[in-house]
């Protein structure tokens, strides 16, 4: 496929319906209205527009699902003309608007569903208001600060479990983001994340006891509609996570405007108990895992959890995971062939003892494409994992940079859109919203998003890879080298950024530069594995194609994951000509 082909429709169909309006434009298009009509009805009527500060201005964004729940309740003060102002559009206009508004609801009701059972795509009409939901980092009441591992391990199992119940009812932020509001007050949670409930709680342990404390509250008005008490033993822990997300769930389907709420798939963990040793050591594999401490840690605490307890389906999926992020950027001190076999190895296995884990299947998914080059295995993986857990960010996070190897741009920033909307702070997602425009060629957005991330997260030193390599592209090699200059300092010297940095470098003029980088690639591989990839840029902005090619084909035999991007990569386009590395594509499955 070529860069300018419309791309195939993309795996979870074309008739989802996207629920995100990111301008001022879209959402008065959305309404029928003019903008400054909008801009009067969220001031005077409470429209329910979201900020959101992505570049130096800032930009606004509403949900389709929010709007149209404030737009049924104020019909009838809108067919009054309420909250218009002067020069204001009343009577039939008004009417048509609010037949046109309903006809909207009534059309976005056919929402893309994947039945496990048959493994096809097929649509379910359902009128649908999604409830928002934010659990709340659970205290440590044990005592000891050295136990916060345990207490944040209880409130990601309860968020996972939750996110599996009807997700297209019911939204739970994901715990990355719910953590940087860990003891804010529940109004700022409301407004920061836009969620209406919130769940806080405590874990108690003592020895192999444990008692987990869980309250529901409605944001608005801080009231505290249900709170419940659970104590167990450590070896039911799993039980008891169950437990209390069906509570919770239950409480939904009375508290809130959630109707038939129901599990999606089968509970994790009902059917067996657990070594306390192994769910321990599991829960601090799981700590330095999703807090990106150390990977290494994280992989010795799971084959701890493996140790106690061979049968312990969650910690192979844990270390599956872990191993699959150790051959990947940032983490790729090791190569893929190192690393990337064991995790197969430790998702297949996690799967023989729980079919239901949605973490192994999305481990799988990642590398059959990014390794295995199976497009198509990539696809039956993903469906499972979405199946299983819709909300499974990790699954999110492989499927949409499947979506830019295979050259499907829109599609990869409406799953960054999903993803946002279950971690709408965490700035991975954030970077990748500069990362797929880079990929679309629209430099000048991936500058201003990259700019805006940075703004909020001045040290997150990905956002400046992708800053640096949009300037390059538009050939303002002073800025670029500015950007990757900064993300050196920030990343430590990782090897991708001296790789840009002496790829800029070679663009702009200065072949000594490039050269020394080159040699810094070469001291820095004495000590710790750096992908021929790496090489292959820098040779590739010197000009020099046929080295170039030959460090491409070693990076193919390293089967080093970002190589699987070369096909839409713009700074390989002076190789596109040439027949070895057409080959290359043709090899990898890739869009040429």
């Amino acid at each position: 496929m070529s860069h300018n082909e419309s791309p195939s429709p993309t795996l979870r169909g074309e008739s989802r319906p996207d629920n995100f309006l990111d301008s001022w434009k879209e959402i008065a298009a959305y309404l029928n209205r003019e903008v400054r009509t909008v801009q009067r009805w969220e001031k005077a009527a409470g429209l329910p527009v979201h900020r959101l500060q992505v570049d130096k201005h800032g930009t606004v964004y509403a949900y389709k699902s929010e709007l149209d729940a404030w737009f049924r309740e104020r019909q009838p003060q809108l067919e009054l003309g309420y909250g218009e102002g002067a020069g204001a559009d009343t009577g039939p206009r008004v009417r048509r608007a609010i037949v046109g508004g309903l006809l909207v609801v009534v059309g976005l009701a056919s929402v893309g569903a994947y039945l496990a059972g048959n493994g096809r795509w097929l649509h379910k009409q359902a009128i649908t208001q999604k409830v928002k939901l934010a659990v709340l980092p659970f205290a440590n009441l044990s005592g000891d600060p050295n136990q916060e591992y345990f207490s944040d391990g209880i409130t990601e199992e309860i968020i996972t479990q939750l996110g599996r119940m009807q997700p297209e009812r019911l939204g739970v932020i994901a715990a990355e983001s719910s953590k940087l509001f860990k003891g804010k007050p529940i109004a700022e949670v409301g407004r920061a994340l836009g969620v209406q409930y919130a769940i806080e709680g405590s874990v108690r342990r003592g020895g192999n006891q444990v008692r987990i404390d869980v309250q529901l509250i409605q944001v608005s008005d801080q009231t505290h509609l249900w709170a419940d008490s659970y104590t167990s033993d450590l070896v039911d822990i799993l039980r008891v996570q169950d437990h209390v997300a069906a509570a919770v769930a239950n409480q939904i389907r009375v508290a809130l405007p959630v109707s038939a709420v129901g599990a999606n798939g089968a509970a994790r963990g009902t059917s067996r108990r657990v070594n306390p040793e192994a769910y321990n050591a599991y829960l601090r594999g799981r700590f330095e895992w999703t807090h990106y401490s150390d990977l290494h840690k994280s992989i010795e605490a799971y084959q701890e959890a493996i140790e106690k307890d061979p049968q312990f389906a969650l910690a192979y999926a844990g270390l599956a995971s872990s191993y699959a992020w150790r051959g990947k950027v940032p983490n790729d001190d090791l190569s893929p062939i190192e690393t990337q076999p064991m995790a197969r190895q430790m998702a297949e296995h996690a799967l023989q003892l729980d079919p239901q884990l949605a973490e192994a299947h999305a481990v799988l998914a990642y590398l059959s494409f990014s390794y295995d080059w199976d497009f198509e295995a990539a696809e039956r993986e993903f469906r499972r994992a979405f199946a299983l857990d819709p909300n499974n960010l990790d699954a999110h996070f492989h499927y949409l940079h499947y979506l830019i190897a295979r050259n499907q741009m829109q599609q990869a920033q409406e799953e960054t859109t999903l993803a946002l909307d279950l971690d709408p702070i965490w700035p991975l997602f954030n970077t990748f919203r500069a990362e797929i425009f880079y990929y679309a060629r629209d430099y000048d957005s991936a500058i201003a998003k990259a700019h805006g991330t940075i703004e909020q997260y001045p040290t997150y030193w990905l956002s400046y890879f992708w800053l640096g390599s949009s300037y390059r592209e538009k050939k303002m090699y002073r800025e670029a080298l500015e950007a990757f200059t900064q993300g050196r300092k920030l990343s430590g010297d990782h090897p991708a950024m001296i790789a840009m940095y002496g790829h800029s470098l070679a663009l702009s003029g200065d072949a000594a530069g490039a050269r020394k980088a080159l040699a810094e690639l070469r001291r820095l591989a004495q000590s710790r594995y750096v992908s021929s990839l790496y090489f292959a840029a820098i040779y590739t902005g010197l000009g020099e194609k046929s080295t170039a090619l030959d460090w491409l084909e070693k990076a193919s035999a390293e089967r080093f994951e970002r190589l699987i991007y070369v096909g839409v990569e713009p700074a390989a386009d002076p190789l596109r000509s040439e027949p070895r590395f057409r080959d290359l594509l043709r090899r990898m499955g890739l869009p040429q």
